[in-house]
């Protein structure tokens, strides 16, 4: 049997247009014709974007999949605070051209992928990520839940090897950052193995939300959660100034069917994260 092509996915999520704290494309003109400058951190971000989207040419992605809370939303507990953007077309037409940037580095013919984000920052039916996901020509598939290009989750198979991308997933308020991915895919191997849940098998679970990077590798499945775009909100430092620092970065994903076939892992993350920029230090 001639074995399966391997195929190349990037992953990125939680990209935050519309946040002071998120992407913000230069010279950005808002609806009311002013342009909005980029503070310090966002040129910082872009420049990490930037370079990450150089990075993805060479790589020619048959896939992408963008994992949710691609724009920051209203910050209605906040009221408003936090906001470079504050109106919803300013965010998604940021949104659109930042991951212009992203599909311009691509193959003709790379399909791309959404799935939804956070209620709280994209709407309660994902309505917010429907109109970015229309104007980058994603690809409709059907899933769970609502949505016309943006579902809840995606199982993608190539070629046998079942990918299964999702934005949300519990947070921890241990110290031990794996555990929920670990928790995650235990749940997943349970639900494969019953047919009466009408799950398939996934070999590989994309998970987001928590703004950290982590790989986790059991026997038979592999798991990780996708860094962000985000450097770190007031919300972030609530609890703790430094248990919630994010990861900064996006996944690249080799998929190997062969691999599975002959029994080994069938998929090679490899993440590339930025440092993130340093804090100002008072001299007295």
């Amino acid at each position: 049997m001639k074995p399966a092509k391997e195929k190349r996915l990037v992953v990125v999520s939680d990209l935050h247009f519309g946040s002071s704290f998120g992407l913000l494309p230069p010279g950005f003109v808002n609806s009311e014709g002013a342009e909005i400058g980029l503070n310090t951190g966002q040129k910082y971000l872009w420049e990490c974007w930037s370079d990450f989207c150089g990075r993805v040419k060479p790589y020619k992605p048959d896939a992408v999949i963008v994992n949710g809370d691609i724009v920051e939303g209203k910050q209605g507990k906040e009221g408003g605070m936090g906001l470079s953007l504050r109106l919803m077309e300013d965010q998604k037409t940021a949104a659109i051209e930042g991951l212009l940037k992203l599909k311009e580095a691509c193959p003709v013919g790379c399909a791309f992928y959404f799935t939804q984000g956070t209620a709280y920052h994209v709407g309660e039916h994902g309505e917010y990520e429907e109109g970015v996901a229309g104007a980058l020509g994603a690809r409709q598939y059907y899933s769970v839940g609502t949505g016309r290009l943006v579902r809840e989750a995606l199982w993608l198979d190539i070629g046998g090897v079942i990918i299964e991308a999702a934005h949300a997933i519990g947070g921890t308020q241990g110290f031990y950052r794996a555990t929920q991915t670990d928790r995650e895919m235990q749940w997943s191997a349970m639900s494969g193995k019953d047919a009466t849940k009408g799950v398939p098998k996934a070999d590989l679970l994309i998970r987001s939300h928590v703004h950290h990077f982590i790989a986790v590798s059991h026997a038979s499945k592999q798991g990780v959660i996708c860094p962000c775009w985000q450097l770190q909100t007031k919300y972030a430092r609530k609890n703790s100034l430094h248990r919630m620092h994010p990861d900064i970065g996006g996944l690249f994903v080799y998929v190997d069917p062969w691999r599975k076939r002959r029994g080994e892992p069938p998929c090679l993350v490899v993440q590339r994260l930025y440092d993130l920029p340093a804090v100002p230090v008072t001299k007295l």
